[in-house]
């Protein structure tokens, strides 16, 4: 049983202390002398009351009250603003304004107001859809007074919208580095060639337009002709890049299908740099050559849309893969038929659900020598119904 006397009680607080000095200071045999024990300051509560004032400045206010508004292009289509104004800012706006509102407004200069969005002390920030690329905008907050002035709380800095179609640089050259031989082994090879301000890969580019002989093989296409380049942009999907508004990942991979298409099919093949084409190619396209009165016609159809990043969607049952912005497309053929599709978005926790159902017909009556035009891989059609 253990010992009820006070004194072996004592004892113990004792003993466990000198263990602690032994293992926070030096061992009784070291020749160093240890260090003078001095006392710490107590560490801190972690409550924000208690801590010193260095360690807690305080909570974030909603606003600065600067009356700062912000305006910056989300992409070719769709405009971001948020701003700065405290409440007090805003109910002092909406109470000098004769209709107690205070507004959004965005303007193309020397044009006029495109928007106008009434907006409460609550918002902060609003997306608005323009659909105007390569295109400058300003925006503005204020109200309207009684005598119909509009007075200005914020005014942004002018901002524009990016292209939606593929850039008219076209500077752009393409050079054969060998990897199989050295920098150095390649700087030397080409040192006297070298024009003043040029790099390696520059002056290999020269030379290889140029023809000079290189002790490796290389092979640079011949730049397109005007013509050549527009009838390519139009065919590989400018019009499609312009209609769908999807993000450059999509674009990528509809080019890079169709191309691939292309060449599989051997509408386009090289011979000594020079354009060659096929007049029997199944896109019934005319590079290079003219061709006899012809009509080819087909028909895609593209369901797109938007919703939270995290939610869940169905297209006639099949998952679909959500962009990072929380926005889908399905992209497949469109076939002579009826189709109902049903799209279906669920809350990440299960507790909303939005339905839509997109119906489409389509009949096909053609009169006299009409091909289909073809097509690069797409999904099967869904929804029919029989």
């Amino acid at each position: 049983m253990p010992s009820k006397n006070p004194s072996i009680s004592r004892k113990k607080p004792a003993r466990v202390k000198s263990k602690v000095a032994r293992k926070v200071g030096s061992s009784p045999s070291s020749k160093v002398p240890s260090p003078a024990v001095t006392s710490k300051p107590p560490i801190p509560d972690s409550k924000p009351g208690n801590l010193p004032a260095y360690e807690f400045l305080g909570h974030l206010p909603d606003s600065y009250g600067t009356k700062k508004l912000f305006l910056t292009p989300r992409d070719p289509h769709i405009l971001f603003a948020y701003w700065d104004l405290s409440p007090e800012q805003y109910q002092g706006a909406a109470s000098a304004a004769h209709d107690g509102k205070v507004f959004l407004e965005v303007y193309v200069p020397n044009e006029g107001r495109v928007q106008q969005i009434h907006i409460w002390d609550c918002h902060k920030n609003w997306y608005l859809q323009v659909n105007r690329p390569d295109t400058n905008f300003v925006a503005q907050l204020g109200f309207y007074r009684p005598d119909g002035s509009f007075e200005v709380l914020a005014r942004s800095t002018e901002v524009r919208t990016p292209r939606d179609s593929l850039s008219p640089n076209t500077d752009a050259r393409f050079v054969t580095i060998p990897f199989h031989v050295p920098f150095r082994e390649l700087y030397d090879l080409i040192v006297s060639l070298m024009q003043t301000g040029e790099g390696i890969a520059e002056t290999l580019a020269r030379l290889q337009r140029n023809n000079y002989p290189l002790p490796f093989q290389a092979r640079v296409p011949r730049d397109l002709t005007p013509e050549e380049s527009d009838e390519l942009i139009e065919y590989l999907g400018d019009e499609e890049v312009r209609r769908r508004m999807v993000g450059s990942f999509e674009i990528t991979e509809i080019l890079r299908k169709r191309f691939e298409t292309l060449l599989s099919s051997g509408q386009w093949t090289s011979s000594s740099g020079a354009w060659v084409t096929s007049v029997s190619s199944p896109f019934g396209a005319s590079f290079g050559r003219e061709r006899g009165f012809h009509m080819h016609v087909n028909a895609e159809l593209i369901i797109y849309g938007g919703t939270s990043p995290d939610a869940k969607v169905r297209i006639d049952g099949h998952d679909i893969t959500l962009s990072k912005d929380g926005t889908f497309s399905y992209h497949f053929v469109f076939p002579d038929g009826q189709f109902h599709v049903p799209i279906d978005a669920t809350s990440a926790d299960g507790a909303e659900t939005r339905n839509a159902l997109l119906s489409f017909l389509r009949m096909t009556q053609l009169e006299g020598d009409v091909r289909k035009t073809g097509q690069p891989p797409l999904n099967e059609p869904i929804g029919r119904k029989k």
